[in-house]
């Protein structure tokens, strides 16, 4: 039998060392608004997630709540989102798109639509318990990975 987790460990290592390679390339989905992946997903986030907040941005994204308050004024400054309080409670800030935020995340879809299409129609072709399944393994790996670092954060606080 294969050493499966090894092979596992492997191809998570790939789409590990794969990613940090892409989240460094810029790209221009509208003229004149270049973003890194991180960037574009995280403003993607705040679009899919209407009225979401930076501790809940911060946990969709895996992106620390500081780097979303600095990445939110950048979004701010740019034109792509505004920030706004709630009347019932005015402490919290919450984010939503501006209509130039909605063009980028249009550009975005249409740029996934053409670029890894092939990887998402297998994705969808596969039945649906089949689909359930590699997310459900994913969501688990993230969570791991989210509770490790979290473990990993707080140890380096205390020494």
């Amino acid at each position: 039998m294969p050493d499966c987790r090894s092979e596992f460990d492997e191809a998570i290592l790939r789409i590990c060392s794969y990613t940090n390679i892409d989240n460094r390339i810029h790209r221009e989905y509208v003229p004149g608004t270049r973003l890194l992946p991180r960037e574009m997903h995280t403003l993607e986030k705040i679009i899919l997630h209407p009225g979401v907040n930076t501790t809940r941005l911060a946990h969709i994204t895996g992106v620390p709540k500081g780097t979303i308050s600095k990445m939110a004024r950048e979004f701010m400054q740019r034109g792509l989102v505004e920030c706004y309080k709630d009347d019932g409670n005015r402490k919290e800030i919450y984010y939503r798109a501006t209509q130039s935020g909605m063009d980028v995340f249009h550009a975005h879809n249409k740029f996934h639509s053409v670029v890894g299409n092939e990887f998402y129609s297998y994705f969808e072709s596969l039945p649906e318990p089949s689909q359930r399944l590699v997310l459900d393994v994913l969501c688990r790996y993230a969570d791991y990975m989210e509770d490790l670092c979290g473990r990993h954060l707080k140890s380096a606080v205390i020494s």
